[in-house]
């Protein structure tokens, strides 16, 4: 038998730029947003959305911080929107054991788009051996380009 592999058709094409991710502190009713403190060099990346049943992303990160790189189902929430879960083993940056972030694409105008990144974070507590979850959110700009071969 014979199998013929073909490339997925891209619906689009995106290199992306995030700044600098935050931890969101809640006080009441006030927030505080904190750099995570990573490296200005490790938050480009680029995703590419793939046509198929289910629509796929595929995330290609060289310096990958956060672990969202690989291919990912992904839901279309609107013209031009994408949204994905994306997840790992580890090692992770905010967590111990797996990783899982949730991504949000959106066009907001011709051949540009934002994106968000909210990862599952966790702070431990090593004398009273406790684990609380926190807040991040990571925010940034895409450009579409053309798709890369």
């Amino acid at each position: 038998m014979i199998t013929i592999a073909t490339a997925a058709a891209l619906l689009a094409s995106y290199d992306c730029q995030l700044d600098p991710p935050r931890a969101l502190m809640l006080d009441g009713p006030s927030v505080t947003a904190s750099e995570l403190g990573l490296p200005a060099d490790t938050m480009q990346f680029s995703v590419e959305i793939e046509e198929g049943d289910p629509i796929t992303a595929n995330v290609k990160w060289p310096k990958d911080p956060m672990q969202i790189g690989g291919r990912f189902p992904t839901i279309e929430t609107a013209p031009g929107a994408y949204a994905f879960s994306a997840y790992s083993s580890g090692p992770c940056l905010l967590t111990e054991k797996s990783c899982i972030s949730q991504v949000s694409l959106v066009e907001i105008e011709k051949d540009i788009a934002r994106v968000v990144i909210t990862p599952v974070a966790l702070t431990k507590n090593e004398a009273a051996g406790t684990r609380s979850p926190f807040a991040v959110i990571a925010i940034g700009q895409c450009r579409k380009s053309e798709p890369k071969s």
